[in-house]
């Protein structure tokens, strides 16, 4: 009998960690925006979108001068968000930190670049003011904040870290809420 509660727990548990990984995936979704390149002249040389990780990469494109510009049609997406571009080009790479969503509508939010014989353009949009791409995983970062009470730094940590999750959720469990786990021993010490 104690062994069936033992799984119930573990599987009520794992449920629970799946649901709030999820959540913290769709507090940090990107809503897909259009990309286009122009070179200096103002020809396209690439039109598409941002998949659902927010990036894109345009083919191999000539040297030279390119404008990516980026465009989003849902007010109701981006309205309110802070946003972070990047885009590089081989070795060179252009970042713009704090974009506000609003700015993605009309005229869109446009970046230069200078692009090598034969390379292409790739870029990300990412949420939050402190958002980054780590550059050796490739893996979306975001700034925590020391936290009240704990003696580790601010720090820069994956978005599907359970330590982020951790600092999202806190506050959100009421003591009583322990008090009654530690009474119906669901809390072991």
């Amino acid at each position: 009998m104690r062994y069936g509660i033992r799984i119930m727990k573990t599987i009520i548990r794992s449920v629970l960690f799946s649901t709030i990984l999820l959540a913290a995936s769709a507090a940090f979704a990107v809503p897909s925006m259009k990309v286009t390149v122009f070179t200096a002249s103002g020809k396209v040389a690439y039109q598409g979108a941002t998949d659902t990780s927010g990036t894109f990469a345009t083919g191999a494109l000539q040297p030279g001068r390119y404008i990516v510009q980026f465009n989003s049609k849902s007010a109701t997406a981006v309205n309110g968000n802070q946003y972070a571009l990047f885009i590089s080009a081989g070795n060179k790479k252009i970042v713009a930190d704090t974009v506000a969503g609003e700015e993605f509508l009309g005229g869109g939010v446009a970046m230069r670049i200078e692009n090598g014989a034969g390379l292409e353009i790739t870029g990300q949009v990412t949420t939050g003011l402190n958002a980054r791409i780590d550059p050796k995983t490739g893996e979306k970062l975001v700034w925590l904040r020391p936290r009240t009470g704990s003696n580790l730094p601010g720090r820069w940590v994956p978005v599907t870290s359970a330590e982020l999750i951790s600092s999202l959720n806190s506050g959100e469990i009421r003591r009583e809420d322990v008090v009654k786990w530690q009474d119906h021993g669901d809390v072991t010490q």
